[in-house]
């Protein structure tokens, strides 16, 4: 019969035994006279292990046998494989133990110094790992491998193929030309050459994009391939078995969620020659032949988006007294407004000048005279109103609105995700108004002061900044480093969440990063797929909110970014858009729990306001506005067809 690592049989019958060793000891390499064994363990141990065992919250009651009581040998098909997976945070100590409350993998180590398994029920990797290969967690993970390389194929191929239509489509715009070129007369030589440079141009960004998606699809396929391996190599070897298994989960979340992306970006922008039909008519003129386009697009459009461009600041400065007096009335009308409030901003409004300067003076004036709203939302009823239809021939898809936010003069801004680009709402009439298109797919979005707005561009790695005065147009552009997502404005700076890896980052209107977050005090991450955040701004003080759809959690910091709080609520499922209403409250989409949750901020307590009934499903965002008593919803397009291209609106009574 085989004896336990770390020990030694007794000698063929009738000789003296030889002594047994300390088990724990003999896991780390080390030959240590036993001292004692622990029958509920069945394990030897020496003096030191021993007493360690006896202190320890978990093994305490555990009664040890003595030099004297205690077993010659002791034989445990279970235990006899050897363990060679060491500990990520103790390099010498090896992996021994499983934590199913926590899904953590520990060495003893990890036992005695993580007060967070005390009260855990911790079990030996043994024995957990015994039926590893039969439970759900380990088919659906061998199950997803192999759909998600299938997957990976299939895009590929699909890329492979719009590759190809895309140099038809170059081959086909540059054949339009020439023919419209000898039509004319050689005065247009030199603008046929700029267009085919311009063509040229196009075509090399597409294929740039499609190569490197296709890269991507190669690299993701070859990490498919290396978790199947490395599960495969260990299929004999149940402990290592199990720790590989446990990190590919990981992993195939992160390909799944890359592989996402790739999909979505492979939807290149599509060209088409547009002849100036001015040209048509006057061959001896001196304009242009003509010019690429997205959709309807014209010259005229982008000469008028640039005029709004350059005489920006002027506009805005003409229109500052009359934002100043429609804030002021709409404050008026609040009538939650505590009486302490009011008395403060009386007090603001006589030390403030009459015509507000910088841009900070005007944000903290908004701060100081906008609605608070504090109105508890969970008191009304909700009623379902027509929905609002955004979709227009400019889209080449499907809209998918990721954020939603109102603005002054109760306009929506919307980000539409998969048509690149912005939309605004009139909301007296449900319409939509104006749109603008963006260099790649837009995810979140937040206001700032003097009727503009920014938007992150995940895959860009960068943030654009938007005029929302009248009809939309685009200004500068801020690059940053990595993958941004949620974003938010709080006392001139920017708040922007990244993912791949997860952090907050705290930074100037520039770009330039103050700070940033990413774990706890004990060194532990805080976010996987932070993708939303939003600052709340009460009476007393401001805070954060970041949403991990990933680890349904909550994460409340300073505006400093100290970490101040980490919850969790078993109501909400993959949380996505947060919206923060007046003092204290908090709208929340959770998007696989179809529901739309308040959060009071002081209290914690959580109270649902909409859901599957209400018509709700896959909700994206929310927009709130305390004047009409009217709530906004965009949901996710691929879980019922009618929820594409509307907006959500309910009545509150």
């Amino acid at each position: 019969m085989g004896s336990v690592p770390g020990r030694k049989a007794q000698i063929a019958s009738g000789s003296a035994p030889e002594p047994t060793y300390c088990q724990p000891c003999a896991a780390d390499g080390k030959k240590v006279f036993s001292k004692a064994f622990c029958p509920v363990c069945k394990e030897f141990l020496c003096s030191s292990c021993a007493r360690v065992h006896r202190n320890m919250k978990l093994t305490k009651n555990h009664v040890l046998q003595d030099r004297s009581n205690m077993p010659s040998t002791f034989s445990a098909d279970d235990e006899a494989e050897m363990f060679t997976e060491t500990c990520q945070r103790h390099a010498i100590e090896f992996i021994k133990y499983y934590c199913p409350r926590h899904d953590s993998l520990l060495c003893g180590d990890c036992l005695l110094e993580d007060e967070e398994h005390r009260n855990c029920k911790v079990e030996r990797i043994w024995h957990v790992a015994k039926g590893y290969k039969q439970v759900a967690e380990y088919n659906s993970l061998i199950t997803g491998l192999v759909q998600t390389a299938t997957n990976i194929g299939e895009l590929s191929h699909d890329i492979q193929a719009i590759m190809k239509s895309v140099d038809e489509e170059s081959l086909t715009n540059i054949n339009e030309l020439r023919k419209f070129r000898n039509e004319i007369n050689q005065y247009l030589d030199k603008r046929e050459n700029e267009l085919l440079a311009e063509i040229e141009q196009k075509k090399r960004t597409s294929k740039t994009l499609l190569n490197e998606l296709k890269s991507k699809c190669t690299n993701m396929n070859s990490s498919i391939e290396k978790i199947q391996s490395e599960l495969q190599a260990q299929d004999d070897n149940s402990n290592t078995l199990l720790i590989v298994g446990k990190r590919a989960i990981k992993e195939l979340a992160g390909l799944q969620a890359a592989l996402g992306e790739v999909s979505r970006r492979s939807e290149v922008p599509r060209y088409k020659l547009h002849r100036d039909p001015e040209t048509e008519q006057l061959i001896a003129s001196e304009k242009a032949i003509g010019g690429l386009e997205i959709g309807e697009l014209n010259s005229a459009l982008v000469q008028q988006q640039r005029q709004q461009q350059r005489t920006q600041e002027q506009r805005q400065q003409e229109t500052t007294q009359q934002h100043h007096k429609q804030i002021k009335a709409f404050s008026q009308k609040d009538e939650s407004a505590s009486a302490l409030g009011h008395q403060e901003r009386l007090q603001q409004k006589r030390q403030q000048p009459r015509q507000l300067g910088t841009i900070q003076q005007q944000h903290e004036h908004i701060q100081n005279e906008s609605p608070k709203g504090s109105s508890n939302l969970s008191q009304f009823k909700f009623i379902r109103q027509p929905d609002i239809s955004v979709k227009t021939s400019d889209d080449i898809r499907d809209c998918y609105l990721t954020s939603v936010a109102l603005l002054t003069g109760d306009r929506l801004i919307l980000a539409d995700c998969d048509n690149y680009s912005l939309k605004l709402v009139d909301t007296d009439n449900n319409k939509l108004v104006s749109q603008v298109k963006l260099p790649a797919f837009p995810m979140d979005l937040c206001l700032l002061p003097g009727d503009r707005a920014a938007v992150t561009l995940p895959m860009e790695e960068k943030i654009q900044f938007v005029s929302t005065q009248g009809n939309f147009s685009l200004q500068d552009v801020v690059k940053v480093d990595g993958y941004c997502h949620g974003i938010d404005f709080c006392d001139n700076n920017l708040i922007v969440s990244f993912t791949n890896p997860g952090k907050v980052v705290l930074m100037d209107m520039k770009g330039k990063v103050k700070k940033s977050v990413d774990k706890d005090s004990s060194q532990k991450l805080l976010f996987h797929s932070p993708w939303n955040l939003t600052v709340t701004r009460d009476s007393r003080t401001s805070a954060i909110y970041i949403s991990d759809w990933y680890t349904n959690s909550f994460t409340k910091l300073s505006i400093s970014l100290e970490v101040l709080q980490s919850f969790q609520d078993p109501n909400l499922v993959s949380l996505h858009g947060l919206t923060a209403i007046g003092d204290n409250q908090l709208l929340v989409c959770g998007r696989d729990s179809d529901n739309i949750l308040l959060l009071d901020t002081l209290t914690g307590n959580v109270t649902q306001l909409l859901g599957k009934e209400e018509g709700i499903e896959g909700p994206l965002s929310v927009a709130y506005c305390p004047r009409k008593k009217m709530m906004f919803v965009t949901c996710r397009p691929d879980k019922r067809p009618e929820f594409k291209n509307f907006v959500k609106v309910f009545n509150l009574v």
